[in-house]
């Protein structure tokens, strides 16, 4: 699984930082050698984070070339969940 934190580090202290979301990109196990297919959950964000337990928002990502950099994956897994074009 990979696990992305997103947080705010008010100018720049990172001993003060604040949680503000994660997201959740697991491996579903139906995917071969080359290419991977992954669930995805976003948590609560902004103001709900740690008030609504639970998934806020999730997706899928299907045919993913594994050789890629996870940074590929985050933005699909982001765009896959977000319903962005």
């Amino acid at each position: 699984m990979v696990v992305v934190r997103i947080e705010l580090w008010p100018f720049g202290q990172q001993d003060k930082s604040r949680l503000l979301g994660v997201v959740k990109i697991a491996n579903d196990l139906s995917g071969d050698k080359k290419y991977g297919n992954y669930v995805v959950d976003l948590s609560h964000a902004g103001k709900y984070l740690g008030k609504k337990k639970g998934v806020w928002k999730s997706g899928r990502v299907k045919h993913h070339l594994r050789r890629l950099s996870p940074y590929h994956l985050v933005y699909k897994a982001l765009k896959a969940s977000l319903k962005l074009k």
